[in-house]
């Protein structure tokens, strides 16, 4: 034990250490939130001095509890007002222990120190000196944890980052990568993001680094191109599932955002699985799994073959996060107010208002407006549906905002989503709703806008506890609920709480628990970290028998919101392929190590008898394992069918805009879903109306054109139910004539037009789509007629982008949102639809885009892409 640890301990346990650091946190926590009636005075002067004394020896430490400690005691004496003149022992600790951020923000606040003595100053400019990289004609002072990690990066192949959110851990990953893609003469790297929103924001910052390399290809487009030495893609699993089956290349570099993600179910499996096949294509290929504070990476390492995976850890935020219980006080008009410590809640005081908190169904909304109008406040939402509500109920609090670029978001909404929206009138008093659905440049507009602090209140989903890089100065939860699943994981909630302070910008950040005291569960007493559990592993040991059914035939039924279908659906999937590979046994002892060896047997003779029945080529497997590999057999079978009876003209799949092609596809939609997912005819009707609207998706339709559509069909049918229940008025309650002649809510309707394009068009349908080109190739092929599989378009791709054109899948390869390409799509139409990546940059760069009269907000995406000069 080391001298400094030993009187770290000892000056811990004094008997009124704790009571004088409660008093400190209690004390700055109050006043950060303007709390009122506070019971306890905060330390005098000569107990802060001795605070900031153990804070000195905590620093020396290696120990995280003690720096923590530390850490804690120099950014709350910031928060005090009565005493600036600790403020220059505060920047000392936080440079000692390696927080500039904070030290930094403490210097711009605190301007008037006394210059450091000599030998201090040379030790925290040495100290700066030593953590810093030079980024462009930029130094950058790293954290400690940072300088550890970005050291880390170089030295190992395979490396496992686990810390806070907003610790800055992509920023190193990126960083690293366009180095690499710098310095390399060939590379080739993939940054794998689970959500559009995360792979919008990742692309924007790696494009804005390598920009000025034009000999490096960046794409978010799952193709290939052989003419690029250099080529970094940034894809969801589900793309880059696309481009292994398309491309046998080998991979320099994958990075994985958001790793914890691996555990979940079939998408989970996807990551896996890709990642076993870049291993295997080869084993050099260095590997950056990011995890907002996660364990399990050793057995991940096992699962995929590894050896292991060098950890770079850490617990400590650059900024102070409180947890404050807040409840109604003794009046319908007060608040009480706690600080949730290790030890219980503590007494902050009271906030008086002339708010009512009395209506549990309004005092979230409520107790938001009183408590965060200082900072940007995030507001959680059990689902999309109730996001909407909370914000609605935000906005009827609030007066009209006077900003132009209130103005601009307002008439972007109207323009390009729907002129219906209530969101354009939310936005208009400072506050929207936000969930993962929404089209990508709406949401990022939206983030956008929170983050230039025009936005002031968000009300948001699950969405952003996927990465996306959204701090706030507040976040309220006033449950531990997500929509009708039941409890959240803790850990899930834990990374949303990280979200509370702005590093750079802020020192603390305020998580509102509100009604905390009456939840069923309490997951934000106690840290709970991630623990990586390989997707595939956990479904055989939580569904053994599902799994050895559904291998053997005994496929379940998928169900609307059934998690559990799917998981068992792809795991059989997924043994059935290995088994056609001949990897299957391998596959099994590897990725199953708690599993009993009978059963394990039984699994893959199960699996080698099932290939056994579907005979299908492993080729074809390998890349629809997440198709019920029983469901491609019938597929092919019908297939052979209507081959025989001559009708294969009508199996293959048009371009969108060719005449008929709407009803074309309606049959192709029903007859895949028939013949892989054997939908009753009820179902079959529904994907029809989905196949429908997926033909107009990939035309390009603009979504106002789509969701005036959907709003007609919901109009027609509340006319025909209401002229239906007046013919029989006099059966009516008032209650069920009320519901009859309420008008359609439109912005429900936008929702589920969101939910149709992504749940079904863009993710059920390119999986089913791929599937089926894949198969009728196959098919086609065997039959002696690949010249007519050359004729097939490419319709999954199609269905992902929501283009149909050459041109519009090369401007969305430059990073474009469907939104801008298609407000760009009367112009470049008239010049060329057959554009590739090049020629589109070159006609962008060239276009008259302020004639063209585009929203600023479309105007703003293409300048921060780089594909129009600033003065454009």
């Amino acid at each position: 034990m080391s001298f400094a640890l030993d009187l770290a301990r000892r000056l811990f346990s004094h008997k009124s250490f704790g009571a004088i650091m409660l008093r400190l946190e209690t004390s700055a926590a109050a006043s950060a939130i303007s709390a009122e009636n506070l019971e306890d005075p905060e330390p005098s002067h000569e107990e802060m001095a001795k605070l900031h004394y153990c804070a000195r020896v905590f620093a020396q430490t290696e120990d995280t509890s003690y720096r923590r400690i530390a850490q804690s005691i120099a950014l709350n004496t910031l928060l005090l007002k009565n005493h600036p003149d600790l403020a220059d022992r505060s920047i000392a600790l936080l440079t000692d222990l390696g927080n500039f951020p904070a030290a930094d923000y403490a210097h711009r606040h605190f301007p008037d120190q006394p210059v450091p003595r000599l030998l201090d100053g040379i030790g925290r400019g040495l100290s700066r000196a030593m953590n810093s990289i030079r980024i462009g004609s930029d130094r950058i002072a790293l954290t400690d944890f940072q300088k550890e990690a970005w050291d880390s990066l170089p030295a190992n192949t395979a490396v496992a980052i686990s810390a806070p959110t907003a610790a800055g851990k992509s920023f190193l990953v990126i960083e690293h990568l366009s180095r690499l893609a710098e310095l390399r003469r060939e590379f080739c790297a993939v940054y794998i993001a689970p959500t559009r929103a995360l792979l919008a924001e990742v692309h924007e910052k790696i494009n804005k680094r390598l920009a000025h390399r034009t000999d490096v290809r960046i794409s978010t487009v799952p193709t290939a191109d052989p003419s690029s030495r250099k080529q970094v893609y940034i894809l969801t699993q589900e793309r880059f599932q696309f481009l292994l089956a398309a491309d046998v290349s080998s991979f320099d570099l994958v990075v994985v955002d958001e790793a914890q993600n691996l555990s979940d179910g079939p998408r989970g499996m996807i990551l896996q699985e890709c990642l076993e096949q870049v291993l295997a294509r080869d084993e050099r290929t260095r590997m950056v799994l990011l995890a907002p504070g996660a364990g399990g990476f050793q057995k991940l390492a096992q699962s995929l073959g590894k050896d292991d995976f060098h950890e770079q850890r850490s617990q400590l935020p650059t900024v102070l996060q409180n947890r404050i219980v807040v409840r109604k006080g003794k009046d319908a008009h007060s608040l009480n107010l706690q600080l949730l410590t290790p030890e219980g809640p503590a007494q902050l005081g009271s906030r008086v208002s002339d708010r009512n908190f009395d209506h549990p169904s309004s005092r979230l909304a409520q107790i938001a407006l009183e408590l965060g109008a200082t900072g940007g406040s995030l507001v959680y939402a059990t689902g999309a549906d109730k996001s909407e509500t909370v914000a609605s109920r935000l906005a009827d609090g609030l007066p009209m905002v006077e900003d132009s670029a209130v103005d601009d978001l307002a008439m972007f909404i109207r323009d390009h989503v729907h002129k219906e929206y209530g969101l354009a009138e939310h936005v208009r008093r400072g506050v929207a709703f936000h969930y993962g659905k929404m089209p990508t440049l709406l949401r990022e507009s939206i983030e956008g806008a929170f983050k230039a602090d025009v936005i002031k209140f968000l009300a948001c989903t699950t969405t952003l506890f996927q990465g996306v890089n959204l701090p706030a100065r507040n976040v309220f939860i006033d449950t531990p609920k997500r929509g009708n699943s039941g409890l959240l994981d803790p850990a899930q909630l834990w990374n949303f709480a990280g979200r509370a302070g702005r590093m750079n910008k802020d020192i603390v950040g305020n998580v509102f628990l509100v009604d905390y005291q009456d939840w069923e569960v309490k997951p934000l007493d106690v840290f709970v970290p991630f623990e990586i559990a390989p997707a595939f592993e956990r479904v055989v040991e939580e569904r053994f028998q599902d799994v050895v059914r559904a291998v053997q035939g005994e496929m379940p039924k998928l169900g609307r919101r059934d998690e559990v279908s799917p998981r068992v659906r792809a795991a059989a999937g997924l043994l059935i392929t290995k088994s056609a590979i001949g990897t299957v046994s391998e596959f099994v002892g590897r990725a199953l190590p708690d599993v009993a060896e009978d059963d394990k047997k039984s699994l893959v003779a199960a699996a080698f008898e099932a290939n056994d029945r579907i005979e299908l080529p492993a080729t074809l497997l390998t890349t629809n394992w997440t198709v019920d590999p029983y469901g491609l057999r019938r597929l092919y079978d019908f297939f052979i069918e209507q081959i025989e009876l001559g009708n294969v003209d009508g199996l293959i799949p048009p371009e969108p805009h060719d005449d008929g092609a709407k009803d074309v596809y309606k049959e192709i939609f029903k007859a895949v879903q028939r013949e892989v997912n054997r939908t009753t005819i009820a179902a079959g009707t529904y994907h029809a109306v989905v196949g429908g609207m997926a033909v107009l998706w990939m035309k390009g339709v603009p979504y106002p054109k789509l969701i005036s559509l959907q709003l007609r069909r919901a109009r027609q049918l509340r006319e025909k139910k209401l002229a239906q229940g007046l013919l029989n008025a006099h059966d009516l309650t008032p209650k069920q004539r009320a519901n009859l002649e309420r008008p359609v809510d439109v912005d429900a309707t936008i929702r589920r037009t969101f939910d149709m394009i992504e749940d079904e068009v863009r993710f059920q349908y390119v999986q089913l789509g791929k599937a089926y080109v894949d198969v009728l190739k196959f098919a086609l092929t065997e039959n002696n007629m690949a010249r007519l599989a050359a004729k097939i378009f490419d319709f999954p791709v199609a269905l992902e982008l929501g283009v149909a054109t050459r041109s519009g899948w090369s401007f969305m390869e430059l990073g474009l949102s469907r939104i801008s390409t298609a407000a760009l799509e009367p112009h470049f139409r008239k010049y060329d639809s057959y554009m590739n990546v090049g020629a589109a940059r070159r006609w962008l760069a060239d276009a008259p885009l302020a004639d063209f009269k585009l929203n600023p907000i479309i105007i703003e995406e293409i300048r921060r892409l780089g594909l129009v000069s600033e003065a454009a």
